[in-house]
């Protein structure tokens, strides 16, 4: 607010993209079910529903620490978040976790199952294929008392953190805008191949259905996961693992091109990323085993794109063991390094990356250095005796293997896929199978715009039940993407200009979108007895958002 000495004052009502998300909240039913479930909880005006409303809009817009809310929530409008002036003044951390610690209890169980159903119902999202994958929530603290399930503990980081505690974040999208169904939060020591289960169990409950197509990374294919899902009439499409036998048979016959082997283009896909580089053109064969050893269809992919990646890692790991090798080379046969054995031992060492010893020659070699030295003190002169001295020392030498190096290129972007479906083509297949990065992108979205870490919590079952949160706020911002988008194609509108500096983009995200609401508010003039409104003045490209985000205008008026 801000007054002058007429005692005339002007007062601004922030607004921003809450209407919207509050619209969407209320379409997914988010706090009828939370209060059917969680029951009132009913304290000076808030209950349950109304903060955990809250608290998703703050992870959609401005994530922040608990005791930071109130502050952030003075800042807007009561009506845009749902509440009322009395209610938004009652919003602090001790309000706010307690209504964590009811959304984590028995009670809360039920939240997430009821809302799927909604958004199934609601927004007719369609789940012929289910995409599943796991991803790693790192945690500082020590967190001590982290005991029941799901605990928070030491675990294999796909952070790169192992010093740090960490719990496993499950979630499934549907091939329908990659929506999120149902989520999991596991212990951190957790591993991938023993979540499938139980998961792909309450999946059959939820759809109602065992048809669907499950997509999962390679920690599916294990004989006990596929008999699971195809025991009980269900479709999978995976990877094989690098570590079974038909993988390193075939490999192996492609090393030594015996018979040989060749690659039919099936597929091709444009570099959205750089549209000056190549497009990826996916090749396959009927070379190779054709079933896995319990039976399953097997079908053999290269990528030239994945071949690119692959040739330039290799290429790294190379230059990596040589600099280091060129680098030992000089303290040969001092200190530790006197001996063949340890010269041979700091070597492998240097080689335990895969397949680097078998890229590079590395070779100890004993020499003899011949020295003169004269059997008289003094200047020497001609004539004087002389003894010949031979020093024997270690000299390494480092060579590519050629050969080998040629060898290794021709497995270069090859991938096998393990499926039970029959009647597709293998084009098919690949493309249920690469819908899989659409749902690694909910992950990078929640851990990069949403901050999902640093998390400012002490008790272990809040950062459990804010995790929940998160996954509600994903679905929100998944649908919001979803509707936008299929309206786009509805309306034949190919881009729109929601990029910062006026940039224009075929493939509009949440955080893109809502950005074009951050300023948008209300001003009351206030001068004696006079007041007057000015209304909301949308943009043109905030107008055409809610219409296509099916928004009523009237939220802004």
């Amino acid at each position: 607010m801000h007054a002058t000495r007429t005692g005339a004052s002007l007062q601004r009502h922030h607004l921003g993209p809450h209407p919207i998300i509050r619209h969407y909240l209320e379409r997914m039913n988010f706090r009828g079910i939370v209060r059917d479930c969680l029951g009132g909880g009913l304290h000076r005006g808030l209950d349950h529903a109304e903060v955990l409303s809250v608290l998703v809009q703050n992870i959609l817009v401005s994530r922040g620490p608990m005791y930071r809310i109130k502050e952030w929530a003075q800042n807007i409008e009561p009506g845009a978040l749902g509440l009322t002036a009395a209610q938004r003044g009652g919003l602090n951390d001790d309000r706010l976790v307690r209504s964590l610690d009811a959304l984590v209890s028995e009670r809360g169980r039920s939240v997430f199952f009821r809302l799927a159903l909604r958004v199934i119902k609601d927004f007719e999202v369609q789940a012929p294929r289910v995409h599943f994958d796991t991803t790693t929530v790192t945690l500082f603290g020590q967190y001590a008392s982290s005991q029941a399930e799901p605990r928070l503990t030491y675990g294999h980081n796909k952070d790169h953190r192992p010093d740090l505690k960490q719990l496993v974040f499950g979630l499934n999208v549907t091939s329908d805008g990659a929506v999120p169904l149902l989520h999991h939060v596991f212990s951190g020591n957790r591993t991938d191949d023993s979540v499938h289960v139980r998961n792909v169990d309450e999946l059959r409950a939820l759809l109602g259905r065992e048809d669907f197509v499950y997509v999962a990374d390679s920690k599916l294919c294990t004989k006990e996961n596929l008999e699971h899902v195809a025991g009980h009439g269900g479709r999978f499409v995976t990877l094989l693992p690098r570590t079974r036998k038909e993988d390193s048979a075939f490999r192996k016959q492609l090393r030594e091109g015996s018979p040989p082997v060749r690659w039919r283009k099936i597929h091709q896909v444009a570099n959205r990323r750089r549209s000056d580089e190549p497009p990826d053109v996916f090749c396959s064969t009927d070379a190779g085993p054709d079933l896995t050893a319990e039976g399953y269809r097997l079908i053999w992919i290269r990528s030239s794109q994945k071949a690119r990646v692959d040739a330039q890692a290799r290429e790294d790991q190379v230059r990596r063991a040589e600099i280091e090798l060129k680098s030992m080379a000089p303290k040969v046969g001092t200190r530790r390094l006197r001996t063949a054995a340890a010269v041979q031992a700091r070597v492998k060492k240097i080689l335990a990356e895969p397949h680097a010893a078998r890229l590079l020659e590395v070779t100890v070699s004993t020499v003899t250095e011949i020295s003169h030295r004269y059997l008289h003190a003094g200047r020497p002169r001609p004539g004087d005796p002389v003894r010949a001295l031979r020093t024997k020392r270690l000299q390494l030498h480092v060579t590519r293997n050629r050969t080998a190096l040629r060898a290794e290129a021709r497995t270069d972007g090859v991938f096998p896929l393990v499926t039970n479906l029959q009647g597709r083509s293998k084009r098919e297949v690949l493309e249920i199978y690469k819908y899989q990065p659409y749902l690694e992108k909910r992950f990078a979205l929640t851990k990069s715009e949403y901050g999902v870490a640093p998390i400012f919590l002490k008790k272990p079952r809040r950062v459990v039940a804010l995790l929940h949160l998160y996954f509600v706020a994903i679905m929100l911002s998944a649908l919001l993407e979803r509707q936008v988008r299929s309206a786009m194609s509805r309306l034949g509108i190919e881009k729109i200009s929601i990029l910062p500096e006026g940039r224009a983009t075929a493939t509009p995200t949440t955080p893109r979108i809502l950005e074009n609401f951050a300023d948008v508010s209300w001003h009351a003039f206030r001068e004696g007895d006079r007041s007057i409104s000015f209304p909301v003045e949308l943009k043109p490209i905030a107008g055409l958002l809610l219409r296509l985000a099916d928004v009523p205008r009237g939220l802004y008026e």
